[in-house]
């Protein structure tokens, strides 16, 4: 916005246009974005689930590869069968874990798999207390601790998930 016009003279009305413009900025941002969850739920718009749906349905679909390659790759000779037997447990737990949400049985399968996560979570802080008392006692080096933690943190970052 000039200062003044092509005269020198002060531009006219240059305050109230200011002020206008300031004021409708201020309406249209504040005014409207607080209105917004009202109207949002005037409206009667919710979330659907369709996303946590397409979510589930993809961790089991994928559940359900891993399990078909065990069985093609549990012939090869480098696939101990006690191996492949734990990762079909894994997996067929993951498989069951989410199968269940499209089900009826959504609250015992959540309520063991909470029971199952506090577990591996108490397991984990078993081992983080080893591990620092090896640490510190000089049994192992900061480079080994530090290699060791990052694999627990990595499986406490799969308890997330």
């Amino acid at each position: 916005m000039p200062l003044s016009t092509e005269s020198g003279a002060p531009f006219p009305g240059r305050d109230l246009i200011l002020f206008l413009t300031f004021c409708v900025i201020l309406a249209t941002l504040v005014v409207q974005g607080l209105s917004l969850p009202a109207l949002i739920r005037g409206l009667g718009l919710e979330d659907d689930g369709s996303r946590e749906r397409e979510e589930i349905k993809g961790r089991i679909r994928v559940a359900e590869a891993a399990l078909a390659r065990i069985e093609e790759l549990v012939v090869e000779e480098w696939v101990r069968e006690d191996t492949a037997e734990r990762v079909r447990g894994l997996y067929n737990y993951q498989r069951s874990r989410f199968s269940a949400r499209f089900g009826d049985d959504e609250d015992v399968t959540e309520e063991r798999s909470g029971a199952y996560q506090r577990l591996l979570r108490e397991l984990l802080r078993a081992q983080r207390c080893t591990l620092l008392e090896l640490r510190n006692e000089g049994v192992i080096g900061d480079e080994a601790m530090h290699r060791i933690e990052r694999d627990l943190d990595l499986e406490e970052s799969r308890l997330e998930a």
